[in-house]
């Protein structure tokens, strides 16, 4: 639900800030003040387009800012998540509008996409007027809308799957029944699997191939090194060397000669077991040229095979399975769709079990919806109006063998007609909040706006749908802009809203009621005035409605 809105320089709102609670909340105020515009600015956080003629005159930019509280909200909350935002169960959404064009979406104040807002508040808000055409007027949403008043996810899922496993079995025959073959494919077919058998390939081979390359590579470096060290000793120094110690060692033996005969013969001794280390270390390498031509043209091999089968052994060896799949139809291909034949068979027989339980259910519990929906009717004195689910047989689809659609009479003894083509007007504002009533739970909206819906009614009628919208507020945060006291006084919390003139600009302003400005703005409503006979009738109709 709406926890906090924000708007500057949005049509004629300068700055506003407003703090919304649970329950129903009523605007009310003069005709022109701009009530709508407060459902406007939050339809943008909708995701709606956005224009710059609604950018407040003067202004170079406009915002609309709202903090929701998505705790009930798993849908938004998992969307977050995966988008890479580590929110808590407070979020804020905010759009910003510039004069260039520029528009500017951010989620707890980073920057986003509108597609990522929109997802995530998909379940959030609903809006509805006069002329809504929202989720209820489309008739590809009327059979979930039922399934969830079943409340029976487990079989829907069920059937779906079912669904999708019989139909994969029958574009997998469709396939292969477009596929055709000569004897020239066949053995071209052969020759390309026993080129990729006859390279036994293995998975991971090359990833360790290129590593042993790559240790090989520092060996040989190192071997290297070591071969040119010994070749210049054995060549170079080593007669040196032992000539010269030879020659130290011969001097007289005097105190003048011995420190250096010593320090000559350790040095010589310590040079050659330094060698012979080195050589010992040359020759434990395991550096046969047979095994690194080996390995490279293994490589060779692999590369090649990945040109043109695939991209990693993984691939080459599903492209392997492929062409033996199709050696298999060649060879075998009545047989082959004989096979796929039984499987679909075997595979259509378990989603139309599943689909058939799931119909048999459909319409054993509808007639319930429609009771429940027509009671909610005959709350808002549609009392003539008829309500019935329509299920009739379709050809198969994930959601089983039904087409499900809502029909509707309004007036007694009247044909029942798609719900989208059947009510206008006042009554279609109220058939929607009695439809309302049912489904906004069960499609998990947190925030229903009503904008003038009760246009057009008076007296009882508005009463009821002051109450209506009273009870719906249980389930939902309710909004909604009247001009009827009956449906101002249902509300729970009351906000005012009014303009000014100032250097010839309009201003809009909107402000939370106490009780005693409430009672006052519905005598105003009510009579057009404040009398003492009509804030006494204002009290009356307010304690009335907090006692219902």
């Amino acid at each position: 639900m709406i926890l906090h809105l924000y708007i500057e320089n949005f049509v004629l709102i300068d700055e506003l800030s407003l703090e919304f609670q649970k329950g129903f909340s009523a605007f009310i105020g003069e005709t022109g003040a701009g009530k709508s515009i407060l459902i406007d600015a939050i339809s943008l956080l909708r995701a709606d387009r956005a224009s710059t003629a609604l950018i407040a005159a003067n202004a170079e930019r406009a915002i609309v800012e709202g903090t929701f509280d998505l705790s009930g909200n798993r849908h938004a909350m998992r969307v977050l998540k995966e988008a890479g935002f580590d929110c808590d169960e407070e979020v804020t959404f905010t759009r910003e509008i510039h004069r260039s064009g520029k528009s500017v979406v951010r989620i707890d104040h980073r920057i986003a996409t509108l597609s990522l807002m929109k997802e995530v508040l998909a379940d959030e808000i609903d809006i509805h007027g006069q002329r809504d055409s929202q989720y209820l007027l489309n008739t590809a949403s009327h059979i979930h809308l039922l399934d969830q008043f079943l409340k029976d996810s487990e079989l829907k899922e069920e059937t779906r799957d079912a669904y999708h496993a019989w139909r994969e079995l029958v574009e997998e025959k469709e396939k292969a029944l477009q596929e055709t073959y000569n004897e020239s494919d066949l053995e071209f077919f052969r020759h390309e699997i026993s080129e990729i058998e006859s390279a036994d390939l293995r998975e991971n081979e090359e990833e360790e191939l290129l590593e042993k390359e790559k240790q090989y590579k520092v060996l040989k470096n190192e071997y290297e090194k070591l071969s040119s060290i010994l070749n210049t000793y054995d060549e170079s120094l080593s007669a040196q060397l032992y000539e010269t110690n030879r020659l130290v060692q011969s001097l007289d033996d005097n105190a003048l000669f011995n420190q250096a005969r010593t320090s000559v013969n350790d040095a010589y001794y310590g040079i050659a077991d330094a060698m012979d280390s080195l050589r010992n270390a040359l020759e434990s390498m395991d550096l046969s040229e047979e095994e690194i031509n080996s390995m490279e043209e293994r490589l060779f091999l692999i590369q090649k095979l990945k040109r043109r089968f695939g991209h990693s052994i993984s691939e080459i060896l599903e492209k392997k399975e492929e062409l033996e799949q199709r050696v298999h139809r060649i060879l075998r291909r009545q047989d082959y769709l004989e096979e796929m034949d039984q499987k679909i068979r075997s595979a259509y027989s378990v989603f139309e079990a599943s689909a058939r339980k799931l119909s048999a259910l459909r319409r054993s519990e509808s007639g319930k919806l429609d009771e429940k929906i027509a009671v909610h009717l005959r709350d808002l004195m549609l009392e003539h109006a008829g309500f019935h689910t329509d299920i009739r047989d379709s050809e198969p689809n994930e959601n089983g063998l039904d087409r499900v659609e809502f029909l509707i009479s309004m007036n007694q003894g009247e044909e029942l007609k798609p719900l989208s083509k059947t009510a206008s007007g006042g009554e279609l504002s109220r058939l929607m909040l009695g439809l309302k009533a049912v489904f906004t739970e069960l499609e998990g909206i947190e925030t229903v706006i009503f904008d003038e819906i009760d246009t057009g009614v008076s007296g009882p009628v508005a009463s009821a749908i002051g109450r209506k919208m009273q009870e719906l507020s249980e389930s939902a945060q309710v909004f909604a802009v009247t001009h009827l006291s009956p449906v101002a006084a249902s509300a729970e919390h009351h906000y005012f809203v009014s303009k000014s003139e100032e250097n010839g600009h309009t201003h809009t302003h909107v402000r939370k009621l106490d009780q005693d400005e409430v009672i006052r703005q519905l005598a105003v409503i009510a009579s057009g005035e404040i009398t003492s006979a009509s804030l006494a009738a204002a009290g009356e109709l307010y304690e009335r409605s907090r006692k219902s």
